[in-house]
């Protein structure tokens, strides 16, 4: 069954040094439109994997994800190799420049590029980490528009039956409806000209009834209900060709309305079940 295109979906885990948070909110769109939030210096390696993340969830849709990271322990890096390479690193720059810093100075010297040395290893575990916890959010959110999705799809339901119901009352009314019209024809006809123009009389209500004729109509009516109905049926997005029929359908019931417009109650009640459907559909992904 088709989701929604609306929703909501959070995720929190903690790991031993920090805590990841994750919301995503998404809401109709034509397209696909991503905006992340959260600390830059996080975002700056990650927010591209999240935007791949996300469209492979999801197909359409506006969504708005905010990360959050709460550390709950001090990040400290202390690789001694690490500290090693950077001392030897700093005390050729300081020969080199005949500095003589004191032990403190250069303790921060080192930590920094220890720091620098380590910090794509823990970045790639932090990604990690965070791509889980968008990943868990997803499926919250595209758990929550599954169900989203299914009302929607109920309502959707309940219209297209009203109008599939007026098509049919339709389709049994149309012939007595064009002889009525033949009969009325027939007798402006000799009432004007005499009966002697009885032929000419029996071939304007010919004519007259190929105008009115819907049969054409109808089926296509028909046609479009039965694969609006499939589509339904369909787990994979189909909120583009849902809108597509809905102007497909549309055309028909003017055309429809038009050659007779004796059933004009009856294709007003359509147009307003097809525009409410519409409405929804802008929701389908």
């Amino acid at each position: 069954m088709p989701y929604s295109m609306t929703g909501f979906g959070y995720a929190i885990k903690n790991f031993d040094e920090y805590e990841i948070e994750v919301r995503i909110k998404s809401l109709n769109n034509k397209g696909i439109d991503i905006s992340i939030k959260g600390p830059r210096e996080i975002l700056f390696f990650v927010e591209l994997d999240i935007r791949n993340t996300i469209k492979k969830y999801f197909e359409r849709g506006s969504f708005q994800v905010y990360v959050n990271i709460k550390y709950t322990k001090p990040k400290i890096l202390m690789n001694i190799d690490n500290m090693k390479t950077a001392l030897e690193s700093v005390n050729q720059m300081l020969s080199q420049l005949g500095l003589k810093p004191s032990d403190d100075k250069i303790f921060d010297l080192v930590s920094g590029l220890a720091s620098e040395l380590e910090e794509e290893v823990v970045d790639e575990a932090l990604k990690k980490r965070i791509l889980e916890v968008v990943e868990e959010a997803c499926e919250k959110l595209k758990e929550e528009r599954k169900k989203e999705g299914e009302k929607l799809i109920a309502d959707i339901q309940n219209r297209l039956l009203i109008i599939e119901e007026i098509v049919e009352k339709i389709e049994k009314e149309k012939d007595e409806i064009i002889e009525k019209a033949k009969e009325k024809i027939t007798e402006k006809v000799k009432e004007l000209l005499g009966e002697e123009y009885s032929e000419r009389a029996f071939i304007e209500a010919t004519l007259l009834a190929e105008k009115m004729d819907i049969t054409e109509e109808i089926v296509r009516l028909k046609s479009h209900i039965k694969r609006f109905k499939e589509l339904i049926k369909l787990d994979q997005p189909v909120g583009r060709k849902m809108d597509f029929l809905c102007q497909e359908m549309h055309r028909e019931i003017n055309t429809l309305g038009n050659k007779m417009p004796d059933f004009s109650p009856y294709t007003v009640e359509m147009k307003t079940q097809l525009e409410k459907i519409r409405q929804q559909i802008q929701n389908i992904e």
